[in-house]
């Protein structure tokens, strides 16, 4: 089995990405490993950074909102080393610029369901990263039956149709 030293999990604070931080908790728990915690903030968003694109935290009541989001974090985590990074960037370029300076091992991402592509494995952000990342990355979605009735509809039938 691979030993993991970095579990990189990129999130937006979805109930998808939920999800997936609880992936990978388990996977850092398993490994003994740090969890290193990414939220990706649009460029053109207020806020300060430094020249590695990290949000300083000058203006206490932009930065609170997302403050609060990794502190509800740290309690699920239970005692998993973790540190959380607010970067500012596009998705893509910046999470996988992330888990190159951390050194990940692994990055634990959550997919996107997209109506019209129901039984798609990947898609945006999470097919991005997986396509570009240079080590694995394990990517989630929530079941079907965690859905909305009406995305649930979709997906059933997409999958008829495949």
């Amino acid at each position: 089995m691979s030993q993991y030293d970095v579990v990189l999990h990129a999130t937006d604070f979805s109930k998808d990405a939920d999800q997936a931080f609880s992936v990978a908790c388990a996977i850092a728990r398993d490994h003994f490993a740090t969890l290193v915690v990414v939220h990706v903030v649009p460029p053109e968003t207020p806020l300060d950074c430094d020249s590695n694109s990290n949000i300083l935290v000058g203006d206490q009541a932009t930065v609170a909102p997302y403050r609060q989001q990794f502190e509800r974090l740290r309690q699920i985590a239970d005692g998993i080393p973790i540190s959380f990074r607010l970067v500012k960037g596009y998705p893509i370029g910046t999470i996988l610029n992330v888990a190159h300076e951390e050194s990940a091992d692994v990055i634990v991402i959550a997919s996107e369901f997209n109506e019209g592509q129901a039984f798609q494995l990947h898609s945006g952000i999470a097919e991005g990263v997986l396509r570009q990342a240079h080590c694995p990355v394990c990517c989630f979605r929530l079941p079907t039956s965690q859905l909305s009735p009406n995305t649930r509809r979709a997906a059933r039938c997409n999958t008829l149709l495949n």
